[in-house]
């Protein structure tokens, strides 16, 4: 792909002789910029478009918005969209501040005509004004200087026009843009020739320094404008530095899960040719050597590779690289399989919702990686429709699937970088399958013209079976093999699985994907997912209606009794279980409930509550864009377990939780007296003790600077601190700009940190207690089974070599103690009415 200078100059000559001249007299022009200016040594790289596999991912000095847009095709680069400003931006070649010379230059041509209009060009200098130094925010929201031409018969540098030469060839030809200091500033000069030689040259002074990215722009001025083909660019000067590291791809990023001994690793990929290599190979570092341990074959539609090793010694930090070979180069990407946290508390982060606005997200990633999680969960959302700044594209299915992942590669190339040496859980949300809500009723499909008269206030999946599940393989991938490996009746994969890492054990769960859709309760058109008005709570309910689903539940009630290498148990999903946000949208609307949330159906939701306080499991998710603390209400106030609903890393949609403004009433305040904390009821007949929530103010969009404005609409992260030895749960909740060299409650939200205790998960009230356990080896596993029902009403992993066992109905009870071979029944317990009453075990 890399051609030096002279030999370029000598293949455009062969190629097209008739030209030679006229390219000698634009090169002559350049010619001072191969002199070395205040001793910084002159750069020049040529790429070359011709002898690649036809493919969408250009390359990995490059990064195009919208990725599917451009291409390799026919031996060139070519552009297929319609989306202004599109561009393929140049990572590893950078402009420097320090003054310099440099040129930039391409061969073009006219692909498909438009209404003659359309523009193409360079734009050099790019940089995200909120964040200036990050490449990543300069191809997404970087301006620099444009410099190029239109359809219109006119060249630009800036806001700078001339009349190209009557009859301009667009067919074929070369632009060159020419750089150089003069008066304090820089002189541009823009050159374009065609095949008949027929040239255009534009001069532009301006006093404005010139740093930032480089990119070849199309549709300049205008969307839906002509397309343009590209044989090549070349750059050199002194003002050019080569920054390698800024390369991404072709192993764009990997992730990996550990649980039992099972290693699971995926590294994901971009859009490469069928014809390149297909087979990607993973390596572990041992005993001072690399070696293989497996060459397995790409997915050809996900472009993912799945690796899984049994039998892992999770016992010391192990490192690993991927290795790809294509266009004739070997490139590596490397991490760490990390040592597993068994003998002190296990750090996890919690993070959702990455609505673009604050992307790359750099001081919230920053921050992350001081805290030095030793996992990470991503519980949904890991983009929105409007990502990248360009639409979605719901079909073709295969225009859909590309569309997705250049979406979903902006999420790779964010928090990649710390995923390759620890865990990462990442579970689907909505809006990753292309819907604003999603009620999935057991992968039902809608069709596109039904969900066109109703949008996402239905249930059913809009999205082709297809489609979805490149969603589920390359976010979950890697997660530990699903509970049910059979696919739904609509063909698309489960995922829901358990994992056991540093002593915790987690139920993954979807908590979206096989709920019944409100249309199931309600009538009417529009927006019948939000309650403007007050409802009954048994207008909001039915036996009809699912949430987890059969199969899901069956997989709960499983894992509730599985002690196996777990000490305390946590349930991942995507939103929490009641409806605590009380003001929606832009204009701050008050919602007496919004289905979008897991608070409904009522009776099913009590129904998966009931179920994990029995292992006194505590739940962590998002979606909401708030952060809370919460405790669960079943039968009783505060008869469940505690939540944590973490912060969006990056807000879109605000919410708040503000009961207090709209007078909802309230009990049992917290005793830090903070607003909008206490049990209040909600419009689903939930009651929900509040400890703590995390507002954004209402002058977010007041503020220019896009972190900042993430920051004022409470975006951030969660930490959660497992203490498997105490049996503690400690809560943070981190802001976007936190400033952790700091000790500041500026760093965190009210209310927060907050630590409670394993049992906390578990608020019911003992009718009794069986008589006490004393265990000759400690923290024994005990479950304990109501015999007239056969029902198991509590299971936990016993701290220590004592346990009174509590039971919440008069019944006789069998208690099952230790596991495997040494577990051991004692049948027909009664609640003991004697303190001293001891059962040795």
């Amino acid at each position: 792909m890399v051609l030096k200078r002279r030999k370029f100059i000598q293949k455009v000559g062969l190629v097209i002789p008739v030209i030679a001249n006229p390219f000698s007299n634009l090169f002559s022009q350049s010619g001072a910029i191969l002199e070395e200016v205040n001793n910084s040594p002159i750069i020049s790289q040529d790429f070359n478009f011709t002898n690649l596999n036809e493919r969408i991912w250009i390359g990995k000095d490059f990064w195009s918005v919208p990725m599917e847009d451009w291409e390799i095709r026919n031996n060139r680069l070519q552009f297929n969209g319609t989306k202004r400003n599109a561009r393929l931006h140049l990572l590893t070649y950078v402009l420097k501040k320090d003054k310099g010379e440099f040129w930039v230059k391409s061969r073009l041509g006219l692909l498909t005509n438009n209404d003659s209009k359309g523009s193409v060009g360079f734009t050099i200098g790019i940089k995200d004004s909120t964040d200036p130094k990050s490449i990543k925010a300069a191809c997404y929201f970087g301006d620099g200087l444009s410099a190029g031409i239109s359809l219109e018969g006119k060249m630009f540098v800036a806001e700078k026009e001339a009349q190209l030469p009557e009859n301009f060839d667009y067919s074929d030809f070369t632009m060159e843009l020419e750089v150089s200091p003069k008066n304090k500033g820089y002189e541009y000069s823009l050159s374009v020739i065609d095949m008949d030689g027929k040239k255009g040259r534009l001069v532009y002074n301006s006093s404005n320094e010139i740093e930032g990215l480089l990119a070849l722009e199309q549709n300049l001025n205008e969307k839906d404008g002509s397309t343009f083909w590209s044989r090549s660019i070349s750059l050199e000067g002194t003002k050019l530095t080569h920054v390698p590291e800024n390369s991404f791809g072709p192993i764009l990023w990997a992730m990996y899960t550990l649980s039992k001994g099972k290693l699971k690793l995926m590294a994901q990929l971009p859009p490469v040719s069928n014809k390149d290599p297909q087979r990607m190979e993973l390596q572990f570092f041992k005993k001072g050597k690399w070696v293989r341990e497996e060459k397995i074959e790409i997915d050809p539609v996900s472009l993912s590779t799945v690796f899984s090793i049994e039998n892992w010694d999770s016992a010391q930090n192990t490192p690993y690289r991927l290795v790809y070979t294509i266009d004739k180069e070997k490139h590596y990407y490397e991490g760490s399989i990390r040592q597993e946290p068994n003998d002190r508390p296990l750090r996890f982060g919690g993070l959702t919702c990455q609505e673009w606005a604050g992307y790359p997200y750099r001081p919230l990633v920053e921050n992350l990686e001081k805290t030095n999680p030793d996992i990470l969960y991503f519980s949904g959302d890991q983009l929105y429709e409007g990502n990248g700044g360009y639409p979605i594209k719901r079909q073709p299915e295969d225009s859909a699937i590309l569309n997705y992942l250049g979406k979903w590669y902006m999420f790779g190339w964010a928090f990649g970088n710390i995923m390759r040496d620890r865990p990462t859980v990442c579970t689907p949300d909505d809006h990753d399958v292309y819907q604003g809500n999603l009620w999935g009723e057991g992968g039902e499909g809608i069709s596109f013209e039904d969900w066109e008269k109703v949008r996402d206030a239905h249930g059913g999946l809009v999205q082709t079976p297809k489609m979805v599940n490149v969603v589920y393989r390359t976010q979950c991938g890697h997660l530990p093999d699903p509970y049910d490996p059979l696919p739904l009746p609509s063909g698309i994969t489960n995922w829901y699985t358990q994992m056991v890492y540093g002593k915790v054990s987690f139920a993954i769960v979807s908590d979206r994907l096989f709920k019944s859709g409100p249309e199931m309760l309600r009538n009417g058109e529009g927006r019948i997912d939000h309650l403007t008005a007050p409802a009954k709570p048994e207008e909001l309910d039915s036996n009809n209606l699912t949430f987890f689903g059969n199969k899901q539940m069956e997989f709960l009630n499983g894992w509730i009794g599985d002690w196996q290498g777990s000490y305390m148990k946590v349930l991942l999903s995507q939103t929490l279980f009641s409806n605590v946000g009380t003001h929606h949208g832009p204009k701050k609307e008050f919602l007496f409930g919004d289905l979008d949330s897991g608070g409904w159906p009522k009776s099913k939701r009590d129904e998966v509550i009931r179920t994990i306080r029995k292992a006194s499991t505590f739940h962590i998710n998002g979606d909401q864009h708030l952060p809370f603390m919460v405790q669960y209400s079943v039968d009783e106030v505060r008869d469940g377990g505690w939540t944590f609903c973490t912060p969006a890393i990056s807000t879109g949609y605000p919410r708040w939780g503000q009961p207090d403004a709209v007078n909802v009433p309230f009990t049992d305040r917290p005793a830090h007296g903070l607003p909008n904390t206490g049990c209040y009821r909600d419009g689903f007949g939930n009651t929900n003790y509040i400890y703590a929530v995390g507002n954004p103010t209402d002058d977010f969009n007041l503020e220019k600077n896009r972190y900042l404005k993430a920051h004022k609409k409470a975006s951030g992260f969660g930490l959660v601190t497992f203490d498997t030895s105490a049996r503690t749960i400690k809560m943070e909740a981190i802001r976007f700009l936190a400033d952790l060299g700091v000790e500041s409650k500026e760093n965190t939200y009210p209310g927060w940190p907050l630590t409670i205790g394993q049992d906390d998960n578990d608020g019911r009230r003992a009718f009794g207690y069986l008589p006490r356990l004393q265990f000759k080896e400690s923290d024994q596993v005990v479950r304990v089974i109501n015999e007239e029902t056969n029902e198991m009403v509590k299971s936990i992993r016993v701290k220590g070599n004592e346990y009174i066992p509590p039971v919440y109905s008069l019944a006789r009870y069998t208690l099952v103690i230790g596991e495997g071979q040494n577990e051991k029944s004692i049948t027909s317990v009664e609640i003991s009415t004697d303190p001293n009453e001891v059962i040795e075990v």
